[in-house]
């Protein structure tokens, strides 16, 4: 394998013998002469450098360095050219070198190895990645690699051995062979190269992990230690220096190769990690500087500059992630600002005779003389490697007399007054009492008297002495509830002659509340009831007792609305159940409360303003129930009623139809009027139901078939719901595989111009074929795609496939003005997705078809959901060149103020309309009006349901200029589509041929057309145009 990068005048020397020998020897001899000539003839080469002095080799030397006898050549550019060190027969050849990457222009360092032996040397060549000698203060050389490649003037390349912590290279010289080396710096810096006996290179990395790994154990035991200590003594000078040994533990690991190995890091990250250690080494000092000299009692503004810079400190660490460099100078030098001003700090406080100060004074001398070290090692003003362990082994031993220092303090300083004797029994209950917030309590039964502590009747607002009552007077301050159970206690401890004496009561206060106190008391026994006395402790309960109120009803009641939960309505709803079963009650109803696209709601105005909704809708609610009723919050968007108060069949669905309404009553939000609906479940108990679970469940189906039929609707419960239910599930299942088994198939109805009895486009409707129950029509599944989420996906599929059949009839039937377009239902989970504006742009980019082509049917029910955001979603859509189309016009708000603000292009007016307007007188009259009220609005009108010619006649007469129905054509395949557009265009085809003849043939002359076709009718009682 050649020399990586170079063009040596030397060829690789084998070891073999022979003839083989005798001919690479003549080979050699060749080359030699070559190059001799192109020396002489031809003109010098630039960047070529003079011969250097061969380094001899000691056999039985450790190690050798390199650094200081190398040849340093800078600014040579990519490629170098030198003169290599004279062999044992004086002759000196050349050789190039290229950088290992082009454009870097890197340094070289060109030494020259000779084996004066008649055997082999093999040598480690190592320059270390990191060395804290002459690293500098500010942007210090951290870690980094040193040499790229060393490249040899004969022989193999060397091979780079494997090293986390610095650049090796195994290099060997046979008997009697002087070879030259190029090594390529990788950094601007010249490493330290040294020459090391393998064996002995490994031995001194032994004893180094040896001193590394005692050093590192004795500070996480300090750290461990200051830890754990904290436990016993809880000082803040504790943690703070245990973050100090943490901290220094941290950089430990990182400069001795630990850190790699623990954490899955590479060494390319080294210098990010030491930075970081060492930005976090100086917080943890000024941490532990300002909580040791306690700096937080001193003013506000010395406080805060002290936060200031303990928290610039530890910033530092995460600039080490984007400039190790800075991080480190940065850490450096404010690690000699903490110094000098800790040096202040501690001279001023030990002058004023501050024992923290004075017991911190030898620590932090010995700190001073290991910066002054320190400072002098990194401006290479002290080097080796017995500096740099003494430098380590200082700051260990800095750690240990920190920890002393902060453990013999604390302890020291720990006592009491109580310290200076043991204390006595009396002494200790005395202090137990005042440290437990209780009070004494004593009775005397003889003298029939109450004696309380003084700070009951402080607590209470009395006067001093208020208290040390007869029983009779004290049972006066107490609140009627507890008094006679407190009697009967006293009592029954006077029987019993002794014992214990526990309860708690209430106290009136001055301004006429009450207080709970516990009383723990005893009696001691004695057979003279007179001379009983019981003594004990009184103690304020009031917050405890309060919280456990708090609790308890929080455990039953919604956190939000204050109003029962389900836990508390299923309790009730078992009672009234049980005494109906009894015949002690009416039958319980239960109206199951689901509010419609609430989610809508939180995501449009946030969960405040939901919130504060759900609390408005729960007031209303509740104005409409008897006391004995419940009004319980399920949870989210759902409430339940549960009514005993009446029974009558009638008057509960006038009670549920007065909640539809009151619940759908405008709600002014941020100047804004919200609508909410509600789909409501009745279920009334019929003894089917065994208990509460039941008959809640029974209620949420009759809700599901509510919301199913459409928002704001009432739905009674039957014991059908309960097949219907179970029958959804694997219908659903069988939906979500539908897609992939192509069974949802796309129809086409017909979209007919009145004016002109042309066909003008079509809309896609979706049928599925299921395999069991057939052709499924859109109301069997499609409220089922929409509370299953698939919806999304059915609707995607839709787009796709009327934009692509789309694209395929313009290409049939092409038309200047007026193409074809077809209609897509859009529902709420598709108009109102993040992504929606940007699907229907990229199928319309990518079908390429005419602008208008697409027409979105939007209902009025799902716009009004949200305006505002359906008014913004509409715009972009119709920006984009989407037609729009309000569909089903007449059938749910047709609110004319918001009409105006929607960007339709289309009002397609209900069936309804059209069918009652041959039976109804108004109806007529309104449909005339709704396509008024369009044209007045430059929209246009589309009516579904044409059925007969008397509709279309009629529509045509009032201006309508679209009709849709079975009078046009029922829903038809994309195939049949096909054969009608190709029909149609084969008929516009003969027409124009004929209308050509026509124009070329004299005009004295009549022209027969023979066998002249029909036109292609539609599938229905009428004929369309081309």
């Amino acid at each position: 394998m050649a020399p990586h990068g170079s063009v040596s005048a030397h060829c690789a020397v084998p070891r073999h013998s022979g003839s083989r020998r005798q001919r690479r020897a003549g080979a050699l001899a060749l080359a030699y002469g070559l190059l001799l000539t192109l020396s002489l003839f031809c003109p010098p080469l630039a960047g070529v450098a003079n011969a250097i002095e061969a380094i001899a080799v000691d056999p039985d030397a450790a190690k050798m360095e390199i650094t200081t006898k190398g040849e340093l050549y800078e600014g040579r550019g990519d490629r170098l050219q030198i003169e290599t060190a004279p062999g044992p027969d004086g002759y000196i050849g050349r050789m190039a070198v290229s950088a290992s990457t082009p454009g870097t222009d890197p340094s070289w360092l060109v030494f020259a190895l000779s084996n004066p032996t008649d055997t082999r040397i093999v040598r480690w060549l190592v320059a270390p990645r990191y060395t804290l000698a002459n690293s500098g203060v500010f942007r210090p050389e951290l870690d980094a690699r040193r040499i790229t490649a060393v490249t040899p003037s004969l022989g193999f390349r060397p091979e780079a051995l494997q090293s986390d912590r610095a650049d090796m290279f195994r290099l060997t010289l046979e008997p009697g062979q002087t070879v030259t080396y190029a090594a390529e710096l990788a950094s601007s810096k010249v490493p330290q190269l040294t020459l090391w006996t393998p064996k002995f290179y490994q031995a001194k990395q032994q004893d180094s992990m040896l001193f590394k790994g005692v050093l590192l154990g004795i500070t996480g035991l300090l750290a461990i230690f200051l830890t754990a200590i904290f436990a016993a003594n809880h000082r803040a000078i504790f943690p703070a220096t245990a973050l100090v040994a943490w901290a220094a533990l941290i950089y430990f690991c990182v400069d001795f190769g630990f850190w790699n190995k623990l954490f899955p890091v590479g060494p390319d990250r080294t210098a990010t990690y030491r930075a970081a250690a060492e930005a976090g080494l100086a917080a943890s000092l000024a941490l532990f500087l300002y909580t040791f000299l306690r700096i937080g009692l001193w003013h506000v503004w010395i406080r805060s500059v002290f936060w200031v810079w303990i928290a610039a400190q530890f910033i530092l660490v995460v600039v080490a992630i984007v400039d190790p460099q800075t991080a480190a100078g940065l850490a450096r030098a404010s690690t000699i600002i903490i110094a000098g001003v800790g040096t202040v700090l501690i001279a001023y406080f030990a002058l004023r005779g501050q024992d923290r100060a004075l017991s911190l004074i030898p620590s932090w001398m010995l700190l001073i003389v290991w910066l002054l070290g320190a400072s002098m090692i990194v401006t290479g003003k002290l080097s080796g490697e017995v500096v740099g362990s003494s430098l380590i082994a200082g700051l260990v031993l800095i750690l240990v007399l920190l920890g002393f220092t902060v453990t013999q303090f604390a302890f020291h300083t720990g006592g009491s007054a109580m310290s200076l004797g043991p204390p006595s029994l009396v002494q200790m209950k005395s202090l137990a009492v005042d440290g437990s917030g209780t009070h004494v309590f004593q009775w005397h039964a003889g003298r029939d008297l109450i004696t309380v502590g003084h700070e009951v009747e402080a607590e209470l607002g009395l006067e001093p002495g208020a208290l040390n009552v007869s029983v009779s007077e004290f049972l006066k301050h107490m609140h009627a509830s507890d008094r006679e159970r407190f009697r009967l206690l006293m009592q029954s401890l006077q029987e019993k002659k002794g014992g214990d004496f526990q309860t708690d009561f209430r106290l009136r206060r001055h301004d006429g509340t009450y207080l709970w106190y516990e009383l723990n008391a005893q009696a001691a026994p004695n057979e003279n009831v007179r001379l009983l006395r019981c003594v004990g402790l009184l103690r304020d309960v009031t917050n405890l007792k309060r919280s456990h109120e708090r609790l308890m009803h929080d455990a039953v009641h919604d956190s939000l609305t204050g109003l029962p939960n389900r836990q508390l309505l299923m309790d009730r709803l078992d009672g009234a159940i049980t005494r109906a079963a009894e015949g002690q009650a009416n039958r319980p109803t239960i109206l199951f409360i689901d509010i419609d696209r609430f989610k809508n709601v939180n995501k449009s105005f946030g969960l405040v303003i939901g919130d504060s909704m759900l609390l408005t809708l729960g007031r209303r609610l509740s104005r409409h129930l008897n006391p004995q009723d419940t009004l319980a919050r399920l949870g989210g968007d759902q409430f339940a009623i549960m009514l005993i108060s009446d029974s009558d069949p009638h008057h509960v669905a006038t009670l549920a139809e007065r909640v539809r309404r009151a619940l759908r009553t405008p709600m002014k939000i941020s100047t804004k009027e919200i609508i909410l609906t509600a789909s409501i479940g009745i279920v009334v108990h019929d003894g089917s139901q065994a208990n509460a679970q039941e008959m809640l469940r029974d209620g949420e189906l009759a809700m599901l078939r509510a919301k199913r039929r459409g928002a704001d609707r009432i739905e009674i419960f039957n014991p059908a719901m309960r097949a219907e239910e179970e029958n959804r599930l694997p219908l659903e299942s069988e939906l979500r595989m539908a897609l992939q088994r192509q069974q949802i198939s796309v129809l086409y109805q017909p979209i007919t111009r009145l004016a002109s009895n042309q066909l003008a486009g079509f809309e896609a409707l979706m049928r599925w074929d299921h395999p069991t129950r057939g052709r499924l029509s859109p109301q069997d599944f499609i409220p089922l795609a929409e509370e299953s989420g698939l919806i999304v996906e059915l609707g995607s599929y839709v787009l796709s496939q009327a934009l692509d059949e789309a694209a395929t009839w313009h290409r049939v039937l092409p038309r200047d003005r007026d193409p074809l377009f077809v209609s897509v239902n859009v529902s709420s989970r598709q108009l109102f997705r993040q992504d929606m504006v940007q699907e229907i742009r990229l199928l319309l980019a990518r079908e390429q078809v005419a602008r208008g082509t697409l027409k979105l049917e939007v209902t009025e029910s799902l716009v009004m959901e949200n305006p505002e955001r359906a008014v913004e979603i509409l715009t972009w859509l119709k920006t984009y060149g989407a037609s729009l189309a309000l569909d089903d016009f007449g059938t749910g708000y047709s609110s004319l103020s918001y009409l105006h603000r929607f960007p339709f292009d289309i009002i397609k007016v209900d069936k309804s309309l059209v069918h009652d307007s041959s039976d109804n007188d108004q109806t007529p009259l309104i449909l005339r009006s709704v396509v008024t009220l369009a044209h007045e609005l430059g929209k246009e009108v589309v009516a579904e349901g044409v059925e007969t010619q008397a509709d279309a006649n009629y529509l045509r007469s009032i201006g309508c200029e679209f009709g849709q129905g079975f009078y046009y054509g029922e829903p038809m395949s994309a195939r049949d589509v096909g054969a009608l557009l190709n029909a149609l265009a084969n008929h516009r085809r003969r027409k124009e041929r004929e209308r050509a003849q026509a124009e070329r043939a004299p005009s004295s002359l009549d022209v027969e057309v023979q066998n002249q076709g029909d036109l292609p009718s539609l599938p229905g009682p009428t004929t369309a145009q081309a």
